[in-house]
């Protein structure tokens, strides 16, 4: 992402954890710099957050002394998966120090954030602050939602990503039921997408993924369950009972803490198999 902005003529400060990853990026692009400290991004007209969660992003801005440089009137995209409500008190406490907040995650993987078509959900109260997000957004992707007030863009993406692991555990579950009874697992997916039960997981990752015993999408248990506790607790939060994306989460969250947070999420199909008592044949 921070890439695709240095290609579409921004001038990038980069900052990471590991020092030496932003040293590569600044080393690769002209006009690039890599961060060091705080004070790097001083004079910066939009600082782009993504990091693995509001809290995270709440102590490097906050606790780590990125806020306290930052002029009056920046304006910070948080691209990362957060609670929507962790955001709008980030919004609050930035904006007592005149620097504005917008939400904007992502969708679409790591496909399609390096070919800068992601999906983006943007979230703010501040409509001038949006309007100057727009044009730093647009060098990333290839749709922009409008989705409301600030916290609206990362509580839709919480439950997009909600309805997305409902359909990957069903299908893997349905899979898992199908080849204890005998079914192939190519033909029952092949049924799948050409019938009622087709869903983004059927149609792609269960193709290039499971049938193939891949297990490769790039995409975390860790943050995989990360994303539905998010919209299991804003139900919660809201007084709604949603006992689906409960277990939805509950099923991922059983995966990480039984395979390792940083499986790859499609790796829950083997842990179901083996307490199946199965293993389905690659096709």
């Amino acid at each position: 992402m921070a890439a695709n902005l240095a290609r579409a003529g921004f001038r990038v400060v980069a900052g990471d954890v590991d020092a030496a990853r932003s040293r590569d990026f600044a080393a690769e692009f002209a006009d690039a710099a890599a961060a060091d400290g705080p004070a790097s991004f001083r004079e910066v007209d939009a600082l782009v957050t993504m990091l693995p969660n509001g809290k995270v992003v709440r102590q490097a801005l906050l606790d780590g002394g990125i806020a306290d440089v930052l002029r009056p009137g920046t304006v910070v995209i948080e691209a990362s998966s957060s609670d929507p409500f962790d955001t709008q008190g980030l919004g609050r406490d930035l904006s007592a120090k005149g620097i504005l907040l917008v939400d904007s995650p992502v969708s679409g993987g790591m496909a399609k954030a390096l070919d800068a078509t992601l999906s983006i959900m943007l979230g703010a109260d501040d409509e001038a602050a949006a309007e100057r997000a727009v044009p730093v957004l647009k060098a990333m992707s290839a749709r922009i939602f409008r989705t409301g007030g600030l916290g609206t863009g990362h509580a839709m993406k919480a439950l997009n990503n909600f309805v997305l692991g409902a359909g990957f555990v069903a299908a893997a579950e349905a899979l898992v039921a199908g080849g204890k009874f005998g079914l192939d697992p190519k033909v029952m997916v092949d049924v799948l997408n050409a019938s009622s039960g087709r869903n983004v997981s059927t149609e792609t990752t269960m193709v290039t993924e499971i049938l193939p015993r891949r297990f490769a999408a790039n995409f975390t248990l860790a943050l995989f369950s990360k994303d539905v506790g998010i919209a299991s607790s804003l139900s919660e939060n809201l007084g709604i009972d949603s006992p689906l994306c409960r277990t939805v989460f509950e099923r991922l969250a059983d995966a990480g803490a039984a395979l390792g947070w940083q499986a790859d999420y499609t790796t829950a199909l083997q842990l179901w198999e083996s307490r199946a008592g199965i293993e389905l044949p690659a096709r």
